[in-house]
């Protein structure tokens, strides 16, 4: 399925959800949004944790070259001398960390994959994009903006960016003025 339109990107994600392909629903979304979903999958899978990690996401984390042993030990750090400068240190390493995954969806969906079999939950929800609608898509250059709507009095706004010859979904959306 091919990105060539906001409602194409869209589609790809509902139907990629549908069929429970983190990875494809992942690879439609923007990086910055994957970003974000990203570091909260690494707290998820790591939880209260300051000394290692479970082995699998030890495995998952070397496999995508995210360097976990650099997080842990900002981590340790904030529970050991609390404050602005620690807290700023985590959250610059975990930038970092995330800058130097190759393949960020499917690192994330790997992460993902591991916290629904260990606590059944995840980062994001299972029913992102199911049963909802996309309108009022409006496409003013490399950006667009629209409505998921989903059921008959809930909607959100979302945004689309267009990067490298495909559209990406946004789901934190900037307000279109």
């Amino acid at each position: 399925m091919s990105r060539e339109t906001p409602q194409a990107a869209f589609d790809h994600a509902q139907a990629a959800m549908l069929r429970g392909d983190l990875f494809e629903v992942f690879a439609c979304l923007d990086v910055n949004d994957l970003k974000r979903i990203a570091a909260n999958a690494v707290a998820l899978v790591l939880g209260a944790r300051i000394d290692d990690a479970d082995e699998e996401v030890r495995r998952i984390c070397d496999e995508h070259r995210f360097p976990l042993d650099d997080l842990m030990s900002a981590r340790r750090r904030v529970m050991q001398m609390p404050g602005m400068e620690a807290t700023t240190n985590q959250r610059d390493t975990m930038k970092r960390g995330l800058a130097a995954v190759s393949n960020l969806p499917a690192f994330l969906a790997a992460l993902e994959g591991y916290s629904r079999r260990v606590s059944g939950s995840g980062s994001i929800s299972m029913r992102l994009f199911q049963n909802e609608t996309l309108t009022h898509v409006q496409v003013e250059g490399s950006r667009a903006w629209g409505t998921r709507t989903h059921g008959s009095e809930s909607s959100d706004d979302v945004e689309f960016v267009h990067r490298k010859g495909q559209w990406y979904v946004k789901l934190i959306a900037r307000p279109h003025v």
